[in-house]
């Protein structure tokens, strides 16, 4: 009998986000990310300059595990995010939304439970990460979010998160 192999996705994350917003909770949580070893693609770092980037956002989202979108009133208009949604949703890849203050979403997205962004990206990291624990991710995705959750919680015991 052969054992069913677990194929190995590329990124745990996949960002969906509108650029005007990577200079501020975007980049701040991918920074986060970064500094963890969490592998993340976001279109505006890693997608090689030359190749079409529809292309590009296809096999990205097809080699992440997880689907990460930034709710936001910029995300809001970029008809990119919302095609990304679908095809997130159309692949199976568990999406997972963040919502900035008190915007309304439409389409495939307004129905699916949220996190609300803090103010302080590591209070959003931990939450996210908190709810993930239990999720069935690769070996390697588990570890660095049970990594990243228990620093946090000895950090947070013995003198509190800061940004």
């Amino acid at each position: 009998m052969q054992e069913k192999s677990v194929q190995k996705k590329k990124y745990v994350f996949f960002i969906s986000h509108a650029t005007k917003d990577v200079s501020g909770d975007v980049g701040e949580i991918c920074a986060i990310f970064e500094k963890c070893k969490i592998r993340s693609f976001i279109a505006d770092r890693d997608a090689p300059l030359g190749n079409p980037l529809p292309q590009e956002i296809k096999k990205a989202i097809e080699d992440s595990e997880l689907f990460l979108v930034f709710l936001t009133k910029n995300s809001k208009k970029s008809i990119w995010v919302n095609q990304e949604i679908g095809y997130a949703l159309g692949k199976g890849i568990p999406v997972i939304p963040l919502k900035k203050g008190r915007i309304r979403v439409k389409g495939l997205i307004e129905s699916a439970k949220y996190t609300l962004m803090k103010d302080n990206p590591l209070d959003t990291v931990n939450e996210v990460f908190s709810k993930l624990k239990d999720q069935l991710l690769s070996p390697t995705a588990q570890a660095a979010i049970l990594a990243f959750v228990g620093a946090l919680e000895v950090k947070d015991k013995y003198g509190g998160i800061k940004k």
